[in-house]
């Protein structure tokens, strides 16, 4: 290893000759001419040669001495002017540095000049800024005071100052600025302009309000007839009215104080007249319903026709009333009043609301454009609502689109302050139109309360059907159906109580009791009308199952205090009828009350049979009895016949015993008590019963 490391570090020392220094050394051994192996001799002759060439460098070292000495010299005087011009150089240096200062200042003074000159420019534009979004010119001003806003042109030249006065106040000023003494006086200027502009505009759309209802008000109320059974709409006045929407909609932002005052102004104007027309509306309403007997925009004369006909129709649809007073009044609405006139009554309904319905959705949407309310979509349910009210007359009975329908495509109101001011504002205008809806209920309900199972439909089809629940509309519909609902537990709370309270009749056959044809006539009618209507079957289903269980217990009571028909009969009748009655009807909540009615017919003739047809063939009647006790003990029926009792020829001996004179005079006898006890004689309860004590005598 340590052979190997030495001839490494000979490798790395060794350096290998240049091309030139092996040309010059082969010229020199060239001019030797010595052979390789004579190195001594070529040594020495190098050694000569470097003595020699040592010795005359140091002569021509010596010979030189002086030239160095001038050398330097002439050093010396280059270094000496070197520095003289380095101290020229550092006086130039001085000077510059000197009028650099100045160049500097003179720099500075001019930046300082420029600047000065640039802020004064800025502030010139600034100041000529604020005067420009300051300033209202005098012209404009007259336009805002001076205008006549009757004209089309007026308000034009009105709408366009008001606008420069609100960018006037609306100006996007510094705070800084806003402290300036002047910038407050050109405010408070402009402020008091707008006060003047909003009390004169507030006293001119008085004065419009004014002179549109005065001038609108009977022409509107005049126009409508009961023929027609139409409510007009006030399209003149909001067409008269919307030129003068941009004017308010500048209020809004800028003086709610005024806005409201407006707005409240409109609605103080409008109120009364809706009132009128929708008070004359339901007077027309009555009026078509009384075949035109009623004076037009007199309530009290309908409510005097209606004491006039409550002791004739009040019981007419009701289970009021018992024994013969009952079967007096048992013509019920359907044959006092012809269901065409009942479809009328329905009809005028439909037509009441389908009216309605465009009228205040006109109203709500002239509020929302005029007063600026957010609303999505409502123009096209109001024209929806037109199109719609002017279809009504090929109309007869079809459902109409309730006031969500009018409005189910549309979206909620984004803002609820907003939507809560136009519900609030559309409540307090229609006020009148809940009040007389619930009068008018209230009114037929105390005529009849059928009325109330008809306005339950309409309105609940009209109210069910609505998306928006929480629209003007929806909401007032939804408050009359509540009272309408409320009629109508009442009317069949008042039916079932009616039956409860019924007492048996003084005649002598009681027959059918009259509140079952009664419910016959009122489950006919009530089909009819609900079956449009399945959002409120559950409704009439509920009063139907409470009618038929009060009829059952009422018949049970009855049977056994009518002391001149058999009480076996009397159930015998009246559940031979109900039940013939369920299965005509075919209503499907009342198959458990049809089965029961069956079963309760079944028991009834059971009892009455045993009771009344007795055992006509006693012998006939023992003979058999002893066969089924036999059969009862165990012995089979085809042994019976051998036992000698029970023979063929004992059964001969009894059968011969019973003559046909016998057998006929037991018959008639229970045909007779039959037809005595059976109320009508052509029922079908006469051939059951005969059949059935038939059946006993061959039992």
């Amino acid at each position: 290893m340590e052979e190997s490391d030495e001839n490494g570090l000979k490798e790395e020392s060794y350096q290998a000759l240049t091309s030139r220094e092996e040309s010059d050394l082969e010229r020199l051994m060239a001019q030797c001419e010595f052979t390789i192996n004579n190195t001594e001799a070529f040594t020495e002759k190098l050694s000569r040669e470097l003595s020699s060439m040592d010795s005359s460098n140091i002569q021509s070292i010596m010979a030189s001495e002086q030239k160095v000495e001038n050398l330097m010299k002439v050093l010396q005087c280059s270094i000496d002017e070197v520095a003289k011009l380095e101290q020229r150089i550092e006086h130039y240096q001085n000077l510059l540095k000197n009028v650099r200062d100045i160049v500097l200042q003179v720099e500075q003074k001019e930046a300082l000049v420029q600047t000065q000159n640039d802020n004064n420019q800025k502030l010139l534009s600034e100041l000529q800024s604020l005067i420009n979004e300051l300033e209202f010119p005098p012209d404009k001003e007259r336009n805002l005071f001076e205008t006549d806003l009757t004209k089309s042109n007026g308000i034009t030249l009105c709408l366009i100052a008001a606008n420069s006065l609100q960018e006037c106040l609306q100006a996007n000023i510094h705070p800084a600025l806003r402290q300036m003494n002047a910038v407050r006086e050109q405010q408070r200027y402009l402020e008091q302009i707008q006060a003047r502009f909003c009390n004169r505009l507030y006293t001119q759309m008085n004065e419009i309000f004014d002179s549109l209802v005065a001038q609108y008000a009977d022409r509107l109320l005049q126009s409508m007839n009961s023929k027609d059974l139409a409510l007009c709409n006030h399209e003149v006045i909001h067409n008269a009215l919307m030129p003068y929407s941009p004017l308010i909609k500048l209020l809004k932002p800028n003086s709610d104080n005024t806005f409201s005052a407006i707005q409240n102004s409109y609605l103080n104007k409008m109120k009364p007249l809706y009132e009128n027309e929708i008070t004359h509306y339901f007077d027309l309403v009555k009026e078509k319903l009384s075949g035109g007997k009623l004076t037009i925009g007199s309530s009290d004369s309908f409510d005097g026709r209606k004491k006039n006909q409550e002791g004739s129709r009040m019981r007419s649809s009701s289970f009021q009333g018992t024994g013969q007073e009952f079967l007096d009044s048992s013509s019920s609405k359907s044959s006092d009043i012809s269901l065409s006139e009942w479809e009328e009554f329905d009809s005028c309904i439909e037509r009441m609301l389908s009216t309605i319905d465009p009228v205040c959705l006109y109203e709500q949407r002239f509020c929302i454009s005029f007063f600026d309310i957010d609303s999505v979509n409502v123009q096209h349910t109001t024209e929806s609502g037109h199109r719609r009210s002017s279809s009504i007359g090929s109309q007869n009975y079809s459902i109409s689109p309730s006031p969500s329908n009018l409005s189910q495509n549309s979206s909620e109101l984004s803002d609820v302050k907003k939507a809560e001011s136009l519900r609030r504002l559309m409540s307090q205008m229609f006020l009148i139109l809940e009040q007389e809806f619930v009068k008018f209920i209230s009114n037929y309900d105390r005529l009849d309360g059928l009325y109330s199972m008809y306005l339950l439909v309409r309105l609940s089809q009209h109210v069910l059907s609505t998306q928006d629940a929480g629209s003007f509309l929806a909401k007032t519909y939804g408050n009359i159906l509540i009272h309408v609902k409320r009629n109508f537990d009442k009317f069949m709370q008042s039916q079932v109580t009616a039956i409860e309270e019924t007492k048996a009749p003084k005649k002598p056959k009681c027959g059918v009791f009259p509140f079952i044809k009664k419910f016959e006539q009122f489950a006919k009618q009530a089909e009819g009308v609900f079956k449009v209507s399945a959002s409120r079957r559950t409704d009439i289903d509920r009063w139907y199952v409470t009618l038929c269980r009060s009829m059952f217990d009422t018949i049970n009571r009855l049977s056994d205090t009518h002391h001149k028909t058999p009480p076996e009969m009397v159930r015998l009748e009246n559940y031979h009828y109900l039940h013939d009655v369920l299965c005509t009807l075919k209503i499907a909540c009342l198959e458990s009350e049809k089965r029961e009615a069956k079963q309760r017919y079944n028991e009834a003739l059971k009892d009455y049979v045993a009771r009344y047809f007795g055992r006509p063939l006693e012998k006939l009647n023992t003979f058999f009895e002893g066969v089924q006790m036999k059969v009862a003990q165990g012995v089979k029926q085809d042994e019976v016949g051998y036992q000698l009792a029970f023979s063929k020829q004992e059964l001969r001996k009894v059968i011969n015993s019973c003559t046909l004179k016998d057998i006929k005079k037991g018959l008639e006898e229970m045909y007779r008590k039959v037809e005595k006890h059976t109320c009508d004689p052509d029922s079908t309860l006469i051939q059951v019963s005969k059949t059935s004590a038939f059946e006993k005598i061959i039992y």
